[in-house]
């Protein structure tokens, strides 16, 4: 197996949301349980209710973006897919369509399979470009698999 996601992917998908998380929570906690005597603008009930949306709508945010990424590596027949606590090997066949866009020296690789899976029906990941390049010249009928599947993809989108 040949791993495929960037070094990045722990980062954005552990620690990034775990400190947001525990830092806007306690800021959470202090706006409700302090004294309004002794910060008379952090309880008001409009700074309450602001904060209280913002702090929704970016968990939301970050809950729907960066924790659904996982980790991936390619394998001659089929591939493993983790969130860092279940881990499953998946077959290329199952994978209905691929969908990459190009971020820099990464790719967000979204890969829609035919049913839906433990991780859902689309499992979302981080790409090193240099380790997917890497791997795909390194093995050509995966590269041709992905391709016929980019392909399918592009002729579905430009048919009504």
């Amino acid at each position: 197996m040949h791993r495929i996601s960037s070094n990045l992917t722990i980062l954005l998908k552990i620690f990034i949301p775990t400190v947001w998380v525990v830092f806007f929570t306690t800021i959470l906690i202090v706006i409700f349980t302090v004294n309004s005597q002794t910060l008379p603008v952090l309880t008001s009930t409009s700074f309450r209710i602001g904060y209280v949306i913002f702090y929704v709508l970016f968990l939301t945010i970050i809950y729907f973006s960066i924790f659904q990424l996982k980790r991936v590596e390619f394998g001659e027949d089929s591939y493993i897919v983790t969130n860092y606590l279940k881990t499953y090997r998946l077959i290329y066949e199952d994978i209905e369509q691929v969908d990459i866009t190009e971020l820099g020296r990464l790719k967000l690789i979204k890969l829609k399979l035919k049913a839906k899976g433990s991780f859902g029906k689309t499992i979302s990941f981080l790409a090193s470009s240099k380790l997917y390049e890497i791997f795909m010249q390194s093995h050509p009928n995966v590269e041709e698999i992905f391709n016929s599947l980019i392909l399918n993809e592009a002729l579905n989108k430009s048919t009504p």
